[in-house]
């Protein structure tokens, strides 16, 4: 399946919905389009008669449980004509208004917006991907008409500040941003689980799940079935490596109650789950923060330039609900066992979904804003 597209015929003698396209690539984890479809749920939320269509380079399980309609186009420059055909197609039938492209500005997608005059938004988290856009195609950015880095200004490198202000258009910095939340159905998924209220269960993600490490980590903790279960005999597993996990999957058993390469729908597992392991990028990390269930965060390699000087581990240590752990088997099952006593940590849940809420709400503004002049 290549597309699930839907769209409200343009109608001259009615008010005309407004419509934003995406663009979202996909990596070894799934940072960039969960950023693209948290944004779009915000708007949506704010504007719901919206018309919201995705163009996207793989991820399709990831969006298609959102309701999104979404197109797939190539990556790869070898296809850029191809993609260019696609992006002109698009834009002539779906008629947007603004066209939203996460971290990378795809040449042959730039130029189908621009000659269709359609206004352009380039957003994105740090890290080399955007590092890359202002090194290597600076003039291609300063043609967008507006920049959004989605993290707070103080989260930002002074030398990477310097590398933004090279554009030369409107930039707002917003963060933390997390998907807008509606309300948990907790006992319903425990049921569909088969898992009563006493279980504690023990959730272990590692977002794409597409490092060598994640199956390292995966068998420790299932090495540690004995010490885990001796300490807190209702502890009970459910395993979500990731979509571009490689590594064999567990058999589900007493202590393994559920397994899923990939769920859509990720914070429903959270928000049932007494202790998360997780491999931390910054948007997993500012979805945990939110919940305030605690967590063991093993920072992805590719994170560590994400969050200013001290690294995705510094970062995460500033919420106290998450502890920052390695692949060491003895500390790793030690950190999970002290994650397993502690109840769900309320302290600054309030504080950070108010200021996530705020950044979102900053984001959508911005954007309205454009498309509406």
């Amino acid at each position: 399946m290549n597309n699930r597209f839907w769209f409200l015929p343009y109608q001259s003698n009615i008010s005309r919905s407004r419509r934003v396209l995406f663009h979202a690539i996909n990596h070894v984890g799934l940072g960039h389009i969960n950023r693209a479809i948290a944004v779009a749920q915000w708007l949506q939320a704010a504007l719901p008669d919206l018309q919201i269509l995705f163009l996207i380079e793989g991820g399709e399980d990831f969006i298609e449980p959102t309701g999104y309609p979404w197109i797939l186009i190539p990556g790869q420059a070898s296809e850029y004509e191809h993609a260019e055909q696609i992006a002109r197609q698009t834009i002539e039938v779906f008629q947007p208004d603004v066209l939203i492209h996460e971290t990378l500005l795809r040449p042959p997608l730039h130029r189908a917006a621009q000659d269709a005059g359609i206004k352009q938004i380039v957003m994105g988290s740090l890290g080399e991907a955007l590092r890359d856009q202002f090194r290597h195609h600076l003039p291609l950015l300063n043609e967008v008409h507006q920049l959004i880095i989605l993290q707070q200004q103080t989260e930002v490198l002074p030398a990477d500040q310097n590398l933004i202000a090279r554009y030369h258009g409107p930039t707002l910095y917003a963060g933390p941003l997390v998907r807008y939340k509606k309300q948990p159905h907790n006992e319903m998924l425990r049921e569909k689980l088969g898992l009563n209220p006493e279980q504690k269960i023990l959730l272990i993600t590692f977002g794409g799940g597409g490092w060598d490490i994640a199956r390292s980590l995966l068998n420790t903790i299932l090495a540690a079935r004995e010490q885990i279960l001796s300490k807190h005999p209702q502890t009970r597993l459910i395993v979500i490596p990731g979509p571009h996990f490689s590594g064999d999957l567990p058999i589900v058993d007493d202590f393994v109650r559920y397994v899923s390469r990939f769920e859509p729908f990720l914070n429903d597992y959270v928000d049932i789950s007494s202790a998360v392991v997780m491999m931390a990028g910054y948007s997993t990390v500012n979805e945990i923060a939110a919940a305030g269930i605690p967590a063991v965060c093993i920072p992805a390699l590719d994170a560590e330039d994400q969050v200013g000087a001290g690294g995705m581990g510094e970062y995460a240590q500033t919420f106290p609900n998450i502890t920052v752990s390695t692949p060491d088997p003895h500390l790793l099952t030690q950190h999970i066992l002290n994650a397993l006593e502690r109840k769900h940590d309320f302290s600054a849940i309030q504080s950070f979904r108010q200021r996530a809420e705020a950044a979102s709400q900053k984001i959508v503004v911005s954007i309205l804003r454009l498309i509406s002049n």
